[in-house]
């Protein structure tokens, strides 16, 4: 079993930080198993702040979602590539960038890497 964890922030909670472990399945894709509240310098002891994943990023019945917000869907942000957690606004600002994206586009394959927190 491979297994991972990547780094998300979520934009409805002042950008508070928390890892998704992702476990590769059989079908070749990444899905997202548990997420935990983690803060930047553990993040970054791990390495969870350099771990990257491709593929699909789907999300098992029994993920739980943000620990934060509990929004089980994710963005990633046009202009530095990170993972934001997702509850189906229109809108919002990257609590990573400060990018304001105003057209969330959903897609089924993902390069992502932890990103520096």
């Amino acid at each position: 079993m491979e297994a991972s964890v990547i780094l998300a922030k979520c934009p409805n909670r002042g950008g508070r930080l928390f890892g998704m472990r992702i476990q590769r399945m059989q079908d070749g894709d990444w899905w997202r198993t548990w997420a935990f509240p983690i803060d930047e310098q553990r993040a970054k002891g791990e390495g969870y702040d350099v771990r990257e994943a491709r593929g699909g990023l789907n999300a098992l019945a029994s993920y739980p979602g943000c620990p934060y917000c509990k929004a089980r869907g994710f963005v990633q942000c046009g202009r530095c590539r990170k993972i934001v957690c997702w509850n189906n606004e229109e809108q919002m600002t990257c609590p990573w960038c400060g990018n304001h994206m105003d057209s969330i586009v959903t897609a089924d394959s993902f390069n992502v890497s932890g990103g520096d927190v």
